[in-house]
């Protein structure tokens, strides 16, 4: 009896150090497993803060590719590890003002071997955008922002697709005219005339409205915010001068079409006799830029006629004239009648001396204006 529980006590313990053995192992399994996981998020971690990194570095360089990946690449691997795989790629779905960048790498299986698990690649991703001018004055379809000036909207048959702000008052008289967005004044609005409307709010310290058939889809008695103009010009001038395009006096731009792709700059004053534009940019002008019946840009253009400290004058009737004006110190003045701004009308002035106006803003009218700032878009 003895030697069989003796029998049965060695049989029963070296199962139990089998047992013990194959515990061992699923213990380091799992312990490593947390450990390998741990290190995998780890590496994932500093990858995607690296990608977030380069990517925001490269889309301050664009919309020039080269520079912009070479930054991009340098910066991954600056803040990297060195077996890494890092690809920057410009322009990116099409747009030249996004960048993305990829890391790919490996993370190290220490313990997780022993289950027969392996990590394996991990990888991070980021794109950035080079953001246009937003915010500001370009918010507004039709914008003036003297102070001590009335805006003023006179005659008939004026249609603003979009909003208009004032900094002072503003004042709309006569018939059929309309606002699609909504209307602001720092201090007073007073509408008079027949068949007016604002479609969206109408919004000023007073607000004073006379006559018939006048629609206001909200009134808001409040002064509008005051808004400032940015002076951008001295970038405008350098990257003109950059590219070849920076012209001493007076210059005309007669009966040709014109590329913007790349700034242009005259110090002097600008006149514009029938010629087309064509590109994205800006036409930087240090006097006055006048127009006379021009059919200006063609489809799909984007372009900013800036006048520094000069007034902007278009003349003619029958003119359309596809691009965004911006006179931040002087006056835009509009003469004549069935005049189209495919853009916006941005001044310290605006004055308006006619009838049948129609000035239509959209999303790509603010393309002309140069890249301010960067952001992560995914």
């Amino acid at each position: 009896m003895t030697r069989l529980i003796a029998k049965v006590a060695r049989k029963e313990s070296g199962q139990v150090l089998v047992l013990a053995a194959l515990s061992l192992v699923v213990l380091i399994g799992f312990t490593g497993l947390t450990v390998d996981v741990g290190m995998a998020q780890y590496t994932r971690s500093k990858m995607q803060n690296a990608a977030d990194a380069a990517a925001l570095a490269g889309a301050s360089e664009l919309p020039t590719a080269g520079t912009a990946i070479i930054t991009a690449t340098d910066y991954a691997a600056s803040n990297g590890a060195p077996d890494w795989t890092i690809t920057a790629t410009t322009p990116y779905e099409g747009d030249p003002n996004k960048i993305e960048v990829v890391c790919a790498g490996e993370s190290e299986s220490f313990f997780t071997k022993v289950l027969g698990i392996e990590i394996g690649n991990v990888g991070a991703r980021a794109v950035a955008e080079r953001a246009g001018m937003q915010g500001g004055p370009f918010d507004y379809t039709v914008f003036s922002g003297d102070p001590n000036y009335t805006l003023t909207f006179n005659g008939s048959n004026t249609t603003v697709r979009g909003s208009a702000h004032s900094n002072d008052d503003f004042t709309i008289n006569g018939s059929s005219q309309e606002i699609t967005g909504s209307a602001e004044a720092v201090s007073k609005f007073t509408m008079n005339g027949s068949n007016q409307t604002i479609v969206g709010t109408c919004q000023a310290e007073q607000i004073t409205t006379n006559g018939s058939n006048i629609h206001i889809g909200a009134q808001l008695e409040s002064a509008a915010a005051w808004i400032d103009m940015p002076d951008f010009s001295e970038l405008i001038q350098a990257e003109a001068e950059s590219a070849g395009q920076a012209y001493l006096g007076n210059r005309p731009f007669n009966g040709s079409n014109h590329s913007v792709d790349s700034p242009i700059h005259v110090d002097g004053n600008l006149t514009v006799n029938g010629s087309g534009f064509s590109g994205k940019g800006i036409v930087l002008v240090s006097g006055n830029i006048t127009f006379n019946g021009s059919n200006l840009s063609s489809s799909g253009s984007s372009v900013c006629f800036y006048s520094k400290n000069g007034n902007i004058t278009i003349n003619g009737s029958h003119v359309e004239l596809d691009g965004l004006v911006y006179a931040p110190n002087g006056t835009i003045t509009m003469n004549g009648s069935h005049q189209t701004v495919n853009g916006r009308v941005i001044g310290n002035r605006v004055v308006f001396n006619g009838s049948t106006y129609d000035i239509a803003s959209g999303a790509g009218d603010l393309d002309c204006l140069p890249r301010s700032g960067v952001k992560l878009i995914e």
